[in-house]
């Protein structure tokens, strides 16, 4: 069988979050071609040489490429740590010369990939330089800096799909010709989540459910502003709230009586049955990068969202997603009925166009 190359950080997790379900997406996708995926293979032997060796090599390798990074004698190793690592991977590599560039801040692939004469395919989860409190591991800099630089960096994939249309037109607008794959759960995710929507049809829907990994600093900054007008409006309607997920036992400061319950992290079990009771999800993002997964996720499973503007991004056009701009509109929504959602289909042309370019390629 012919063998596809991938770069990314995250593994592809059925059980994970949602960069893992997002690379199982792109994984099932290409294997469904008959194509196997093979991830880089970083070469540790590296950490072994003299550390004026490995400067000397930064230094060749930033010269060479026109590299920038800051500062310099803190980013000289590392950066030569990393181009060595990977192309001994691409240099090992046998099978079909294409990758699949999902680590899109890690800026040496393209530079490594073009040396090894491969087709870059650039799979951002996100626009990374856009992550706010976020710095470039290459760089040290954050907003705006980072943006032309990152713009810069993936202009050299040949192909970019985006998760978000947001994202896709905003690199249309520095001429990269972005197209557009959504994420949609992958098989064993999507039997999960229809299981939830069968139980749902018998369960009593009282309670809103919050879910989301706290440890990420934009959503837990959603998280936060979210409680804070949760508890303005709580005079005029009387709520109960779970909110379930990794760090969220730190939101326990902002809450002040028991219509908002921290729950923290939960097991897979305990999960389940938020889900299948939940009258609806609420999600809230004071700004924010790619898409939530989440929200699709939920709709499948019969749930429906309520979501502020910046969180539904992509996501406006769903059955079940209900959209608010202010307090007095979140109010109004969670003051409704909301009937069960019908399952969203997947995006076929979508995916058929990301699997004819790989298809052309080899």
């Amino acid at each position: 069988m012919k063998k596809i190359l991938r770069a990314s950080w995250f593994s592809p997790d059925p059980k994970g979050h949602g960069g893992n379900r997002r690379t199982l997406q792109i994984e099932e996708l290409v294997t469904s071609l008959g194509l196997i995926v093979e991830d880089t293979q970083l070469n540790l032997s590296i950490r072994l040489q003299r550390r004026l060796e490995r400067f000397f090599n930064g230094f060749n390798f930033i010269n060479k490429y026109n590299y920038l990074t800051y500062p310099l004698h803190c980013r000289l190793s590392y950066l030569e740590d990393i181009f060595i690592d990977f192309n001994i991977g691409f240099n090992n590599y046998q099978g079909t010369k294409v990758i699949l560039w999902e680590s899109t801040n890690n800026y040496t692939i393209p530079y490594l990939a073009k040396k090894n004469s491969f087709t870059i395919i650039a799979l951002p989860h996100n626009i990374e330089s856009l992550v706010v409190n976020k710095n470039n591991n290459f760089t040290s800099k954050s907003l705006p800096f980072n943006f032309q630089y990152e713009i810069k960096n993936l202009a050299k994939a040949d192909k970019l799909f985006s998760i978000s249309r947001e994202e896709q037109w905003l690199l249309k607008l520095y001429g990269i010709d972005a197209d557009f794959l959504p994420y949609y759960p992958p098989k064993e995710v999507l039997n999960y989540l229809l299981t939830i929507r069968k139980d749902r049809n018998d369960s009593e829907k009282k309670r809103f459910l919050i879910i989301g990994t706290a440890n990420n600093y934009p959503t837990m900054q959603g998280m936060i502003e979210q409680i804070k007008w949760l508890k303005a409006i709580k005079k005029e309607f009387d709520y109960e709230i779970d909110v379930a997920g990794y760090g969220t036992e730190n939101l326990k400061e902002y809450c002040c009586d028991s219509s908002i319950n921290i729950l923290g992290s939960v097991d897979s079990k305990e999960l389940y049955g938020l889900l299948v009771n939940a009258k609806a999800v609420l999600a809230h993002q004071k700004i924010g990068t790619g898409a939530l997964t989440r929200i699709t996720e939920m709709v499948i499973a019969g749930i429906p969202v309520i979501a502020n503007s910046s969180a539904c991004r992509s996501a406006f056009d769903f059955e079940g997603v209900y959209c608010y701009e202010d307090k007095s509109e979140l109010l109004n929504l969670m003051c409704k009925i909301l009937d069960m959602p019908s399952i969203l289909p997947p995006p076929i042309e979508s995916e058929k166009r990301f699997l004819n370019y790989i298809l052309s390629l080899i």
